[in-house]
């Protein structure tokens, strides 16, 4: 095409511009929000790219095999979708969520977190605004979201390039939460359960729901919303405090929860907001957590395992998956089949009982729970109280929990239980020399299916 006609195009409507690319002539034309062609970082961002015009950055995908013939099992109490979440259930729970991410700021809201001892969800876009996929490796992206693991926090999908779902097919859904999931999948092993509709956008009557529910995702919106992206600037920010304040101020930490959601793409919410709200929920006593901790859902259900493993890249740049000596990704805990727990083995979800004890063995007594308790491979209890704490949480609030349909445990007052193994009920199933079909159905059990 010669350059008098590229001119010509980058001003045609997209009614005229669609043309040219049926025909061929635009093969690496990407069409803007305002529906010109280019092939600027303007022009080519998503969600401002029009997938169904141009070659947008969106329409690129990760490396690997797709994630679409994982097992999806629906598992533990908290609702999938065509469900939505809209709220925690764990009173004195306050559950900031972060969208759009990872970008410029991110690492120093992780920094932040940290100092406040505190646990957030990141909704993860994976291609979006122009920052690249997230499973570039010579990108930061990677390395922030590996830290969010690491460090206690959810990590959630919030789809690959921030499309409306509303408005888009179902195959264009599909693709949308597939390729979130195989980057995730190349950085952490696995991919959440949990994902955000973009724009909270996902109506019923458009199948977006139902579509949702068969990937097999809990869709998560709020009943907090801090609207900083309207107010980005050092003024504009004290807006979106006063709106925390107006929420949370008039209730008894004992009655009530929140689900916040801000951005992590925002300098204000990160350099003024956030750190308002930690001192805000830590002063009115409230603890902040995971939306998983606010549901009182197990970390283990909060992602499922790919058995392709994370993606590596070598000295030279050559791409391998490492997997641990049985096969399997090592970012994963499984449930624990004989009582024991430690590396890669939680008690959550197990037969057993729901908390690690020093020793090393599952159970719901005292000794399990209390003083010792590994939180790192089960639950514990409240500091000073004989309830269990949101799976995965490692500091208390002051005020007792009040008992609830939450999923607080009965408590077995056996203190020497903690040294020995648990008798689970599940009877020969876990003793050697079990059959190999039992073995296998035990097996099964783990949330984190391959």
């Amino acid at each position: 095409m010669a350059s008098a006609e590229r001119a010509s195009v980058a001003q045609l409507p997209v009614s005229s511009a669609t043309e040219y690319i049926r025909m061929g002539r635009t093969r690496r034309a990407d069409i803007s929000r305002t529906g010109y062609c280019g092939s600027s970082k303007a022009h080519c961002r998503s969600p401002d790219c029009q997938i169904d015009f141009g070659h947008c950055d969106g329409l690129s995908s990760p490396e690997g095999p797709s994630t679409e013939k994982i097992r999806r099992p629906k598992i533990g109490t908290a609702p999938y979708g065509p469900n939505v979440i809209r709220s925690c259930a764990v009173p004195g729970t306050v559950a900031l969520t972060f969208d759009d991410g990872p970008r410029e700021y991110t690492e120093e809201l992780l920094d932040l977190l940290e100092r406040y001892n505190a646990k957030a969800t990141f909704f993860i876009t994976g291609n979006n605004g122009g920052k690249g996929p997230i499973d570039d490796f010579d990108m930061p992206w990677s390395t922030l979201i590996k830290r969010m693991r690491l460090e206690g926090h959810q990590v959630a999908s919030h789809t690959w390039s921030h499309q409306d779902l509303s408005k888009i097919s179902h195959d264009q859904r599909k693709d949308q939460l597939l390729k979130n999931e195989m980057a995730l999948r190349n950085i952490l092993g696995g991919f959440p359960t949990y994902m955000r509709p973009p724009y909270s956008s996902c109506l019923p009557e458009s199948g977006c729901l139902d579509d949702l529910g068969k990937l097999g995702y809990h869709v998560v919106l709020y009943d907090l919303d801090t609207s900083d992206y309207a107010h980005d600037s050092p003024d504009a920010i004290q807006v979106s405090k006063d709106i925390f304040n107006k929420a949370v101020d008039p209730w008894k930490v004992t009655d009530k929860s929140w689900l916040v959601i801000a951005h992590d793409v925002h300098e204000q919410t990160v350099h003024n907001l956030t750190e308002h709200m930690l001192r805000r929920i830590r002063d009115r006593g409230y603890h902040a957590v995971t939306v998983g901790q606010c549901l009182n859902d197990p970390e283990e259900y909060w992602y499922r395992e790919d058995p392709h493993g994370p993606l590596h890249i070598d000295k030279e740049g050559k791409e391998s998956r490492k997997k641990d000596n049985k096969g399997k990704s090592s970012t994963f805990k499984a449930i624990t089949l004989d009582g024991t727990c430690g590396v890669n083995v939680t008690c959550v979800g197990s037969a057993f009982g729901p908390c690690c004890s020093s020793a090393g063995y599952c159970g719901n007594s005292t000794a399990h729970c209390g003083t010792g308790c590994q939180s790192d491979f089960g639950r514990c209890f409240w500091p000073g109280s004989d309830k269990l704490l949101p799976n995965g949480t490692t500091i208390g609030i002051p005020a007792k929990p009040k008992d609830t349909a939450s999923g607080w445990l009965p408590i077995d007052k056996d203190k020497d239980a903690a040294k020995r193994p648990v008798k689970s009920g599940a009877g020969s199933l876990v003793k050697t020399g079990a059959s190999v079909t039992a073995l296998a159905l035990l097996t099964s059990a783990t949330v984190l299916l391959t």
